[in-house]
């Protein structure tokens, strides 16, 4: 039953106007390899009313007033209360926020009752009825997790989508779209 659901999912989102690609421009090889440069961290920002950080565990709890705010480029993820682990370097490894969840990323609102924010994997997992909002589509199950880096959402256990006949109709009318 979630197949279907990722597909219509995947159907029902606008699709971006084709772009070309940048001229080829030769870049110095990186002293420690491709693999080091493609992991380049992605710089994290939170704001909190109250921090509590333990130096030896590197744990982090955060509370808001009333929310905490975790931006990651052009995603934010606000909350009651999260709690993070830090890495050897200092920064925000992983996040779970509870209360009053919300993730907030262009068109699409996800909330739901606490979420995992995992940076290196470049991910959120909501849990505790999460709801995907985006305009007029509005998809709700048990557990969802929303791929930073691939803009894609996987909703498992779906309870209900609804999308717009509107937006049906927009995707079977283009060329190829029913392969």
């Amino acid at each position: 039953m979630t197949a279907p659901l990722l597909l219509l999912l995947a159907l029902a989102a606008p699709v971006p106007a084709p772009t070309r690609p940048p001229p080829a421009v030769a870049k110095p090889a990186s002293p420690v390899g491709p693999a080091a440069a493609a992991a380049k961290p992605v710089p994290t920002h939170v704001d909190a009313d109250v921090i509590r950080y333990n130096w030896s565990t590197r744990k982090v709890t955060m509370l808001g007033k009333p929310f905490v705010t975790l931006v990651r480029e052009d995603m934010t993820l606000t909350c009651r209360k999260l709690v993070g682990d830090n890495d050897a370097t200092g920064q925000l490894e992983r996040a779970t926020c509870e209360g009053d969840v919300k993730l907030v990323r262009s068109t699409r609102i996800v909330t739901c009752e606490r979420a995992l924010y995992e940076r290196v994997a470049a991910r959120v997992i909501c849990e505790g009825n999460p709801v995907l909002r985006d305009g007029e589509t509005v998809a709700s199950g048990k557990r969802l997790t929303y791929l930073l880096v691939a803009d894609e959402v996987l909703l498992e256990e779906a309870v209900q989508a609804t999308v717009p006949a509107s937006q049906v109709d927009q995707v079977q009318k283009k060329p190829g779209a029913n392969k």
